[in-house]
């Protein structure tokens, strides 16, 4: 799983990635060329494989990892930047904003006033403009193909009207009600407003301390005290987010929001020597949970023997007495697997 920081420049973003992602990045207040690109990862801690470890003690624990990248700032009347900046986006899953939220007259800011509402509308609206060209040039496209005799597509140019209607209306295309077969005609299109989206506010020690903006849905943090945090050992963050008042460091907060926007749940495998945590959608089947690990255990698969986290703990990781006491089962391909699932997949080769 992938996200980018995006959001007008001097927000804070790449001292927000700093902090994310245990890195220095160069943070001093200027226009990044659109090329430049930075590139962490986040490892997603989760107790209950930490608790697994402790019980079957293996070699190796693998925690799962959101992948980040941190773009250039955008620039405000400037689509030619813009357009570089956002298409750097492409790979993504899902989308994190950094609002402005701290008035620094040393940093110098594109807009006359701090308001994390109007920024996040003008990237919305960043986005949207790209979502629209890339509509209209498609369909410029398969009515010259059309013009030429050859054969097109024409549910998906209907497809294509229906979205650029609401894009020229103004309406993000996550806002629209778009069908599961209306989305299987534009599956090899890249929409940039369908992709989950969710906001950070960007805070001064001041503002946050006098907690505002505590009425917006945006998770909002110290920019500046996270990425003091982020040079802290292990030992030193628990009583450093307690003096400060901080629940948590901005990693895990990102982390626990992509979760939810993206709708993601963790299953488990025990395959000696190693312990490993696994990423996937709610409503995912056990065999595409196969293939997420290796495609020949999804083309192999015979079942699935699966046991509950709650159960394994109540047997302390005994799979014999699991299985006496009927709570290791053995699941089908068409299984949904849950989170907290701790699968072992039978497969022939």
């Amino acid at each position: 799983m992938r996200i980018a920081l995006t959001g007008f420049s001097n927000s804070g973003k790449t001292t927000i990635f700093n902090a994310m992602t245990h890195q220095k990045i160069d943070t001093s207040s200027h226009i990044t060329p659109p090329e430049i690109i930075h590139r962490g990862a986040l490892y997603v801690e989760d107790s209950r494989l930490t608790r697994i470890g402790e019980i079957i003690k293996p070699k190796k624990t693998t925690f799962a990892i959101v992948e980040c990248i941190d773009t250039a700032g955008l620039l405000k009347n400037n689509s030619v930047h813009n357009y570089k900046v956002i298409r750097q986006t492409t790979d993504t899953d899902a989308l994190v904003y950094v609002l402005r939220g701290f008035d620094e007259p040393s940093v110098p800011y594109q807009f006359e006033s701090i308001d994390p509402l109007r920024d996040f509308n003008e990237l919305e609206y960043e986005f949207l403009m790209i979502d629209l060209d890339l509509v209209t040039k498609r369909i410029e496209r398969i009515d010259e193909q059309k013009k030429k005799g050859q054969k097109i597509n024409e549910k998906e140019k209907e497809v294509l009207e229906f979205l650029r209607e609401h894009l020229e209306g103004g309406k993000s295309l996550r806002k629209v009600d778009i069908k599961d077969e209306q989305l299987l005609e534009i599956r090899h299109l890249n929409f940039f407003t369908l992709k989950p989206v969710f906001a950070v506010i960007n805070l001064d020690e001041k503002s946050f301390n006098e907690d505002k903006f505590k009425d917006t849905e945006f998770i909002k943090i110290c920019g500046t005290l996270e990425s003091d945090i982020g040079q802290l050992s292990e030992e030193e963050i628990g009583s450093f987010l307690e003096a400060m008042g901080i629940d948590e460091p901005v990693g895990k907060k990102i982390i626990r929001k992509t979760y939810e926007v993206l709708n993601y749940i963790s299953f488990f495998t025990i395959v000696p020597p190693e312990l490993r945590a696994w990423s996937i959608k709610k409503g995912t089947k056990a065999i595409q949970a196969a293939g997420k690990i290796h495609s020949d255990i999804q083309r192999g698969f015979i079942r699935a023997e699966v046991v509950s986290y709650d159960d394994f703990i109540s047997v302390n990781g005994d799979m014999n007495l699991a299985r006496q006491k009927g709570i290791l089962r053995t699941e089908g391909k068409e299984y949904e697997v849950k989170d907290g699932d701790i699968i072992t997949f039978r497969f022939k080769i």
